[in-house]
């Protein structure tokens, strides 16, 4: 006779053998779409991981992954959402493809897809395969192998079509596992020893790397060479006719993946492929819409910052030596600081009505103080905002600061753009105290406003945040401020740094033999005399 708790259990197995027999009907079909088709094995056996359909270029990274192969159809996929500079980078190799450096931007998937399906997906439908993940660090590792044994070990759905893949005698440890159909993966942390590392007598054939520099590591030369040298000496040298993944996002202009891509455009990585991508496409798309709408993206930036975007979603980080101005030595001031009185006010206007497009309008209203000399930016802002709306913000901001004159560019038909500011200020009853501006080269008329920050001649709001973000990121990214900021200084303190104040026209000559001079040149003031 059974008691009642051998009972139970007897009852409880028999309802789990119901359940995974219920579980497996149509196992057949999900298996076989499965084997070819990652975006499906993900939707059906990991549901609640990929709550979101796949984007686009997710689905061509998994086909390369899984084929080795690039086709003609993938790779123009791949050209559209990433920049031109960076398609030298996207070739198909002659023979078998052996690494694929991955650039994504943060929080786009790449880490579920790549640490935790990827493995998956590979062991269950190819059995025999051996993959190899690396983590930044042996805890990490360890979190994404605790993941994949969960699923193997709890996921009905799983378990029904695969099978029970933890069985007696094979290895299920804290950062290695043996699946019954003879593959395995294992995870290790970046800069570990892995000599030797072997399924039985079988060397990698799938190498996954994630991240491998630690957020707080990224400014250590120190290092990022070490990981470069540990990723070279250990993880090429792992199994021969391995394919090795790169997922990342690019965290300094010299960690591991900036210089993977170099290598991989000077002909030294042959057999890879170097993909970057940035959260809006050059068509200025969003790179997964599903997850990351446009508005999203740009409420995003708005608050990151120019600087943080560069990096966690465009990966393109900015290096020290590319940058312009040190913000350290950007100083504020509080306008309690300021008597007006004893100032003289200028404003400069930069419209986004020129040649080039995507610019915003940007005004500045400066302070330069009678006695001592130094430069208060009072007001300092840009849009996006129609030719209209922006004229009525000019005549708002000046009957704000009335300062004594407004200065204008006036590049291509931006002096056009001139004439109807004044009309519409005059419609508004305001007489502007308009100057045109002609432009030289931008770069060094921006540049020298540094030495103003330095010497503390020239001071901010701190409440100047896209102000603050333009310097940072110069010469990159938008410089509409600080462009009218020099134009407006320029103007102040009457110093020339390649550009200069648009003359007025010449009078017209107030008699004949005048014109008649003008127009024939000296010969006829000859013939006068």
């Amino acid at each position: 006779m059974f008691d009642k708790h051998e009972l139970q259990r007897l009852k409880e197995q028999a309802q789990l053998r119901l359940h995974i027999q219920a579980k497996a009907q149509g196992k057949e079909s999900r298996l076989a779409t499965a084997k070819t088709d990652f975006a499906y094995f993900c939707e059906t056996y990991m549901p609640k991981a990929f709550p979101v359909p796949f984007a686009d270029y997710q689905l061509a990274l998994t086909r390369l992954v899984s084929t080795r192969q690039l086709n003609f159809a993938d790779e123009q996929l791949f050209r559209s959402v990433t920049a031109s500079d960076d398609h030298i980078f996207i070739q198909m190799p002659e023979g078998e493809l052996e690494g694929i450096l991955d650039i994504e931007p943060r929080d786009h998937g790449k880490t579920t897809r790549n640490t935790q399906a990827l493995p998956l997906w590979l062991a269950l439908n190819y059995p025999g395969s051996f993959i190899v993940i690396c983590a930044a660090s042996k805890d990490s590792a360890q979190d994404m192998i605790d993941g994949i044994k969960t699923m193997l070990e709890e996921d009905d759905q799983i378990i029904a079509d695969y099978g029970f893949q933890k069985v007696k005698g094979n290895t299920w440890a804290k950062r290695k596992i043996q699946l019954a159909n003879g593959s395995a993966i294992q995870a290790v942390g970046a800069g570990q020893s892995l000599r030797g590392v072997k399924n039985e007598f079988q060397r990698p054939t799938h190498i996954i790397c994630d991240d491998l520099l630690k957020d707080d590591e990224v400014e250590s030369v120190k290092r990022r060479r070490a990981l470069y040298n540990w990723f070279k000496r250990v993880i090429l040298n792992l199994g021969k006719g391995a394919l090795t993944v790169i997922a990342n996002t690019i965290m300094h202009p010299d960690d591991l993946p900036s210089r993977l891509l170099k290598e991989i455009a000077e002909g030294v990585m042959t057999d890879w492929i170097g993909l970057r991508f940035g959260a809006i496409t050059p068509l200025g798309e969003p790179l997964w819409p599903a997850r990351w709408p446009l508005p999203l993206l740009m409420d995003k930036k708005r608050k990151l910052g120019s600087h943080i975007w560069a990096t966690e979603y465009e990966n393109k980080p900015m290096s020290d030596d590319e940058k312009v101005f040190n913000m350290n030595t950007v100083k504020t001031y509080h306008p309690s600081e300021v008597d007006l009185r004893d100032c003289e006010i200028g404003m400069a206007v930069d419209p986004a009505t020129g040649v080039e497009g995507g610019d915003d309008s940007a005004i500045a209203v400066i302070a330069k103080h009678k006695h001592t000399n130094v430069l208060y930016v009072l007001f300092a802002d840009g849009w996006i905002e129609s030719d209209l709306a922006f004229a009525r913000r000019i005549v708002s901001v000046y009957l704000q600061f009335k300062p004594a004159f407004v200065i204008i560019e006036e590049v291509a038909f931006q002096k056009i753009y001139r004439r109807e500011i004044q009309r519409e200020a005059l419609r508004l009853g305001v007489v502007l105290p308009s100057e045109g501006f002609r432009g030289g080269n931008k770069f060094l008329r921006i540049k020298s406003l540094q030495a103003l920050f330095e010497t503390e001649t020239l001071l901010i709001l701190e409440t100047m945040t896209r102000l603050k973000d333009q310097l940072d990121m110069y010469p990159r990214g938008k410089d509409d401020i600080p462009d009218a900021i020099e134009m407006c200084i320029q103007r102040l303190i009457t110093v020339f740094v390649g550009g200069s104040a648009a003359q007025p026209r010449n009078p017209r000559p107030k008699n004949a033999m005048a014109q008649l001079a003008k127009r024939l040149g000296s010969g006829v003031r000859r013939m006068v005399r």
